[in-house]
């Protein structure tokens, strides 16, 4: 995932010997030499944070307990939720963890250097992805699986390639369901590698065990699946500017002019779940029956799907764009439907120690089979 951000958002927490002064006119705020002794910035900081003013009165028109159930209700996203988003609920009913496990381990360790693009780890993580697509008898879009494209940066035109694979209904058919997973991340600083476990090996693991699945499928059962066309695609240069997307997006429009986009569905930062034990899915207000549809995404495994991510808590943390921050943002742009599961940034997020050490295989499974789910749904559920 991209570090889409905006403005810091600050939270003023005082020491005690100041909060008596919320209860005061800020006019009327005079401190004493004694409590003065370095603390100007203390005053400043109430000066212009007039807005401490807001929630006191806040406290005294919804009363202390009202406004503890407000709070509680925006971190949780759904307090009135039959959902435990406990691990110990995961029923898991086909994805193998172990599979998945040995996916996120190779394209995160040493040897793809952290998969930045235009770099021999990517190369490498393209070679992967193409053998896996190869292995599954999925295929290529066009000549090869591998599908380059230029983009222009402020000063240079660079090079990407995106890994591209099809997997076609058994009779022709215009109806398309896409699903997406960038395979590149930040590569090397020095001599430390930034491996990219959850960003987005955890992804790209997610899309190769669902072709799998759908593969599988197909070939024993192919009338329990809906008639379309599926598209496999590991994007390249997400990280720089959701470039690989943009030059998907770009040539759909000129390779499948008479397509109809059902759904695109984004997978990035899968497996590494915070509190709550939740995955977050945007997205929902593109489909009109969503209601209707998002009980059969967990009825089985029983994963906690929680709509938007939570709001930023604390003091200094930045609020993420999520509808900017990958790659759905090049379909929204394009006005083709997408939903998108991802977990909320972590400490790992963008640093050298997101590893397979540090995600949840059994959460990633879960998250796996919900998505599946998604693409198998009947096309009356995808009508806008």
């Amino acid at each position: 995932m991209r570090n889409s951000t905006q403005s810091p958002v600050t939270h003023l927490i005082l020491p005690r010997q100041y909060q008596s002064l919320l209860s005061k006119n800020l006019s009327d705020i005079n401190l004493s030499p004694s409590t003065q002794f370095n603390h100007s910035r203390i005053g400043q900081l109430l000066a212009k944070f007039t807005f401490m003013h807001l929630i006191r009165d806040q406290f005294q028109r919804l009363g202390l307990l009202a406004l503890a159930c407000f709070v509680a209700t925006t971190l949780t996203g759904c307090a009135s939720s039959p959902e435990t988003c406990a691990r110990t609920e995961l029923k898991l009913t086909w994805a193998e963890p172990l599979e998945l496990q040995a996916i996120v381990t190779r394209l995160s360790s040493d040897e793809f250097e952290g998969r930045k693009t235009q770099t021999p780890g990517a190369e490498k993580s393209r070679d992967y992805i193409k053998q896996q697509f190869q292995g599954l008898g999925l295929q290529p879009w066009g000549a090869d699986f591998i599908v380059p494209f230029e983009y222009q940066t402020f000063f240079t035109q660079e090079n990407g390639a995106n890994v591209v694979a099809t997997a076609m209904a058994t009779e022709p058919t215009n109806r398309w369901r896409i699903i997406v997973a960038h395979y590149d991340h930040l590569g090397m600083s020095g001599s430390k590698i930034y491996h990219g476990a959850d960003d987005n090996a955890s992804g790209v693991a997610a899309m190769l065990a669902i072709a799998k699945h759908w593969q599988q499928q197909f070939a024993i059962q192919p009338n329990t699946l809906p008639k379309v066309n599926l598209m496999f695609v590991a994007t390249d240069a997400e990280e720089p500017g959701l470039y690989g997307s943009i030059a998907l997006v770009e040539q759909l429009k000129t390779r499948l002019p008479e397509a109809t986009f059902e759904l695109m569905l984004n997978l990035d930062m899968v497996s590494h779940p915070g509190r709550p034990y939740a995955i977050y899915l945007e997205g929902s207000r593109n489909f009109t029956q969503f209601t209707q549809f998002k009980p059969l995404l967990n009825q089985q495994n029983r994963l906690c799907i929680k709509l938007s991510h939570p709001k930023p808590v604390g003091r200094s943390i930045q609020s993420t764009d999520w509808l900017r921050a990958s790659d759905h943002y090049s379909f929204h742009k394009a006005n083709i439907p997408w939903l998108y599961f991802g977990v909320p940034t972590h400490p790992q997020y963008h640093t050298p120690e997101d590893t397979v050490a540090t995600i949840d295989i059994t959460f990633l499974a879960a998250v796996t089979e919900s998505a599946f789910e998604l693409l198998q749904l009947n096309a009356e559920y995808l009508k806008n």
